[in-house]
């Protein structure tokens, strides 16, 4: 935001960032939580697979997660979705362990195991 004072009044001007994910399908997992803080994944396929197994599209090493975890899928609309897949400790967006496949926003907060993501979407700036 570019504030600039003018006889004692405030302008703003400011550009505004909008998720594009509908037409690019992309989304980034950030890891917040110590064990692996700041690792990146890109999430750009219909559905990946996250767990300890060395054959899931995302693994992560942490003794808490199963081999098979979760996964996100991306529907025709470009949304996306956070899908425990039987897991032993569960799978929790924005602290609230889910049941079955549930709708994933801009800045929701997953833990798998003991290891904590932000979920985010592609941006543009308009």
């Amino acid at each position: 935001m570019i504030n600039e004072m003018n006889n004692n009044s405030t302008i703003s001007s400011e550009k505004k960032v909008k998720p594009t994910s509908l037409l690019s399908n992309k989304a980034v997992l950030l890891i917040l939580s110590s064990n692996f803080l700041g690792k990146t994944f890109i999430i750009n396929k219909q559905e990946t697979i996250i767990g300890r197994q060395e054959d899931c599209d995302i693994v992560i090493n942490d003794p808490l997660i199963s081999k098979v975890h979760c996964r996100i899928i991306t529907d025709d609309d470009g949304k996306f979705y956070l899908e425990d897949m039987g897991s032993k400790n569960s799978t929790y967006i924005n602290d609230k362990a889910i049941k079955k496949s549930m709708h994933i926003i801009y800045g929701d907060r997953i833990i798998i195991g003991s290891t904590i993501i932000r979920f985010y979407m592609e941006e543009t700036i308009d």
